[in-house]
C-alpha cells in the first residue's frame, strides 16, 4: 500500500504522507489551545480555512453554513470523543463564523478525507 500524499492548495505544498500533514496541523491546533489564541489571519489561517472548506465540499457537511457565513477564525478547544465505548477528553479545533457561531473541527478527519479524494484507488 502506497502512502497517500496530501496537497494543501492554499499554500501550494505537498505533504509526502497523510500522517505528516496531520501532525503539522495538529501542532497548530495544539498551540492555539495551549496559548488560548484565536487565529484570524496568515498562512496557517488560510490553510485551515481551505482544509475545512474542502472537507465540507467533499462530504456535503455544513454547506448551508459556509454559504451564509464567512470563516473568521480558528481556535483550539477541549471536547469529549467516544472511542471504544469510553469518553476521552481531546483537543480539537473550532471554526469561528462571522455570525459568532462556532463548530468543532477535527483536522485529522478532514485531512484524511482530503487525502482520499486526492488519491482515489
Amino acid at each position: 500500500m502506497t502512502a497517500k500524499t496530501v496537497t494543501i492548495e492554499s499554500k501550494d505544498y505537498v505533504f509526502n504522507t497523510l500522517k505528516e500533514a496531520q501532525r503539522y496541523y495538529n501542532a497548530i491546533v495544539k498551540e492555539l489551545y495551549d496559548a488560548k489564541l484565536t487565529l484570524t489571519s496568515g498562512q496557517d489561517f488560510e490553510d485551515l480555512k481551505w482544509i475545512y472548506s474542502s472537507y465540507c465540499n467533499y462530504t456535503n457537511h455544513n454547506l448551508d453554513k459556509l454559504g451564509d457565513s464567512d470563516i473568521v477564525g480558528f481556535k483550539g478547544i477541549s471536547t469529549v470523543q467516544q472511542k471504544g465505548g469510553q469518553y476521552i477528553p481531546t483537543e480539537c479545533g473550532a471554526v469561528i463564523f462571522s455570525d459568532g457561531t462556532e463548530e468543532e473541527f477535527f483536522t485529522d478527519k478532514a485531512i484524511k478525507e482530503i487525502a482520499s479524494q486526492q488519491n482515489p484507488r
